[in-house]
């Protein structure tokens, strides 16, 4: 499982599943891994997840094929994808004194599930995750 990171969420202007599917083939083809949430097309707004590293290069093709996005940088922990492990995650950011801003969670599989979370301090997040 991939350790809990800061990354950096990507947010079209009004996308609908083929668009964004367009935007992270193209990404993709760059180089760049992406995690599009939801993984399928459920008929809500989709966005992209990129390592923070990728951000510049992101912006470069984001431009180049005529897209605006906005970015947040959020925390992404991979989860048991089991009930309650979402309130559970944000008690235990809450018990160490740090106020979410964002919240997200998708189930990936049956098993699996990330969450995505974003606050004043991202960093006590992953520390808050981490004890």
């Amino acid at each position: 499982m991939e350790k809990t990171r800061i990354v950096t969420e990507i947010f079209l202007e009004k996308p609908n599943f083929e668009d964004v599917s367009r935007v992270a083939s193209s990404l993709e083809q760059s180089g760049i891994k992406v995690i599009k949430l939801p993984m399928e097309d459920l008929g809500i707004n989709t966005h992209l997840v990129i390592e923070k590293s990728d951000v510049g290069k992101a912006n470069v093709i984001l431009n180049k094929i005529g897209v605006s996005a906005r970015e947040l940088d959020v925390v992404i922990a991979n989860l048991k994808n089991v009930p309650g492990t979402m309130a559970d995650t944000a008690k235990k950011v809450s018990d160490k004194g740090v106020n979410l801003r964002y919240a997200f969670s998708v189930s990936v599989t049956s098993d699996l599930s990330y969450v995505l979370l974003s606050s004043d301090n991202n960093n006590a997040i992953i520390e808050a995750l981490s004890s």
